[in-house]
């Protein structure tokens, strides 16, 4: 399929208020096009330069439909849903009414409404393959966004609708995570500043994942809008992956201080999280890159990054 342009196009982008969602709002705004941003937190949408904010609760199956019918998307991006595989646990009923139910209003609406706009599905690597069972699931969350990516292919297969699934690796950078990195950062940065903390405990030193830049994902994201093939899902990472105690020990040489750090056990140890390497297996591998991907932000930059935005942040908090 020949590449779209996204210039004066309108692009819904769900879940606008998260740390993906930000950066993929201040992306889109660039390329030109006409961005929806739809989330929980009305302060937060007015907030954002250069889009019609859209406050909608995913889990109201009428504030879905209005928001779709409202606007009328040529593109969607949909990012939103919970994502904490350890609230998960406490919540589980929860995270299967946003993650699925969410994803399955907006399927729907989209199909009533608008059914020739192109989405692009963001799924998780905590995703499992639902041939495996219903023992290879490790938490409520990947059940829950096994089911919502589940659900977006089969609205492809039966309705015919333009879904590209994605399959991030774990997105780091600047800006609000609850990820590993911008968690150290900030206790770096506030043992700087000579704040009283706990003591960080790294829960597993030697736990091997992929990490890339939360800019490069959403740079991919719009290369599938325009020229992903429907039906197809797409693994998106850096191609190389990184120990948690490789990325504490960079993000320390960027401080003159002396940090205190529970490194945790000895012996490797590995969570389920990390067992998890989603459910697209390589049928997208590669195809991502012959569209004219290719990540921008090396390691040391994104974390060089993350470390200037706690600082910041750290700074704010106490002015």
């Amino acid at each position: 399929m020949a590449a779209e342009t996204l210039t004066n196009k309108k692009l819904l982008i769900t879940g606008a208020t998260g740390f993906t969602g930000l950066h993929a709002c201040a992306y889109f705004v660039r390329q030109g096009c006409t961005v929806v941003a739809a989330g929980r937190n009305k302060k937060t949408l007015d907030s954002i330069q250069g889009v019609i904010s859209a406050e909608c609760h995913l889990e109201d199956r009428e504030q879905v439909n209005d928001l779709i019918q409202n606007n009328l998307p040529d593109y969607i991006l949909h990012l939103a849903g919970k994502n904490s595989a350890s609230e998960s646990w406490k919540h589980p009923a929860s995270y299967m009414e946003s993650n699925v139910m969410g994803t399955i209003y907006l399927l729907e609406a989209v199909r009533q409404h608008c059914p020739e706009s192109r989405m692009v599905m963001v799924g998780s690597r905590l995703s499992v393959d639902p041939a495996k069972g219903a023992a290879a699931v490790p938490h409520p969350y990947s059940l829950s966004k096994t089911f919502a990516s589940w659900s977006a292919a089969a609205w492809h297969s039966m309705f015919n609708q333009h879904i590209v699934l994605a399959e991030p690796s774990n997105l780091i950078g600047p800006g609000e995570s609850t990820g590993f990195c911008t968690l150290l950062a900030r206790y770096i940065a506030g043992c700087e500043a000579g704040r009283g903390l706990p003591l960080f405990r790294i829960s597993s030193r030697f736990e091997s994942r992929d990490f890339l830049d939360v800019r490069d994902a959403v740079a991919a994201y719009g290369v599938l809008l325009k020229s992903g093939s429907s039906g197809m899902t797409y693994p998106i990472d850096s191609g190389k992956e990184h120990t948690l105690g490789e990325l504490a020990e960079r993000l320390l040489k960027e401080t003159g201080t002396a940090v205190p750090i529970d490194w945790g056990p000895e012996s490797a140890s590995l969570s389920l999280d990390s067992l998890n390497k989603g459910t697209g297996g390589q049928q997208g591998a590669g195809l991502l890159k012959a569209l004219g991907w290719s990540p921008q932000y090396v390691l040391e930059q994104s974390l060089a990054d993350i470390m200037d935005d706690a600082r910041i942040q750290v700074q704010s908090s106490t002015s």
